[in-house]
């Protein structure tokens, strides 16, 4: 049977009530009351207002899940808590007929990344970590030969440059492109552009660099911050928060250069805007 991994969605309990001895307050909640309202057991008309208390109403839904399921005989003693047993059955449901997003997995993009954050999980596969290796080695060649490279802003661009050491000509979006494409280049691995072009050379901050998925910290390499300066965008390079992730930024003549945490960035916090997170691999374009 089909099922999201242990890094899409990790493993985070036990779970139970405030009352009892197990952990009651965390994503892993909210995440299982956004599943329970994909699939039709809690009728509200949006997801987006779940708190991350492990209440009596969510306890109550684990343990008729457990009976349904077969977890759980009804001769026993009822049991809400949050457990492997649970985990290892939600990982395969699917949004069922007659419900928004049918046959998308009930654990949406959202559930699944502010559990994977609980975890303390920024690759959910080996295929997205070897493209987060080569993301990353192009922008530390890249930084190391700023010299080499000019700010330019012209459209379409170079996307081919094999070896960022060598410099070329480049804007703040342009390199995010031509380092995802690097990527897809030295892994093997289709990586979808993160511009939407299919690496034809055009596209840019807004266009549609950010038309993805908004997150927030930890971030992983890969993601894009955005800013409302000149809509400038930067690339984290190195996992972490605010304070620890690094992020390389093209936005002048004088760069690529490092943000060694973006609290220490110039244009933050005032012109910070949001952060997303473009798919690395085809499996999570699917994914969405």
């Amino acid at each position: 049977m089909a099922s999201l991994t242990e890094e899409q969605f990790p493993y985070t309990g036990p779970y139970g009530l405030a009352s009892g001895p197990l952990k009651s307050k965390g994503a892993t909640a909210e995440a299982l009351k956004r599943f329970f309202w994909h699939v039709g057991r809690i009728k509200t008309e949006e997801a987006h207002d779940f708190d991350q208390h492990y209440n009596q109403m969510l306890w109550d839904l684990v343990a008729d899940l457990k009976i349904a399921q077969g977890l759980r005989k009804k001769s026993q003693p009822r049991d809400g808590s949050y457990g492997r047993d649970v985990w290892e059955h939600i990982r395969t449901r699917k949004i069922p007929r007659g419900q928004p997003n049918a046959g998308k997995w009930a654990l949406d993009p959202y559930s699944r990344k502010i559990v994977q954050d609980e975890a303390g999980i920024t690759s959910q596969s080996r295929e997205v970590q070897r493209v987060q290796f080569y993301i990353h080695e192009w922008w530390v060649k890249a930084i190391a030969a700023a010299p080499r490279w000019h700010y330019w802003q012209g459209r379409p661009g170079d996307v081919t440059n094999r070896n960022p050491s060598t410099g070329g000509y480049s804007d703040c979006s342009l390199m995010v492109i031509q380092s995802f494409r690097y990527a897809q280049e030295q892994s093997g691995i289709i990586v979808p552009d993160p511009a939407k072009w299919l690496y034809k050379g055009y596209g840019n901050t807004d266009y549609y660099e950010d038309d993805h998925q908004r997150i927030g910290a930890p971030f992983r390499v890969g993601d894009l911050a955005h800013f409302h300066s000149a809509r400038h965008v930067v690339c984290c390079i190195s996992p972490g928060t605010f304070t620890t992730a690094k992020w390389g930024s093209n936005g002048s003549e004088n760069a690529p250069d490092l943000i060694d945490g973006m609290v220490r960035y110039y244009r933050f916090p005032e012109e910070y805007m949001f952060t997303v997170r473009p798919p690395l691999t085809l499996a999570e374009a699917k994914d969405l």
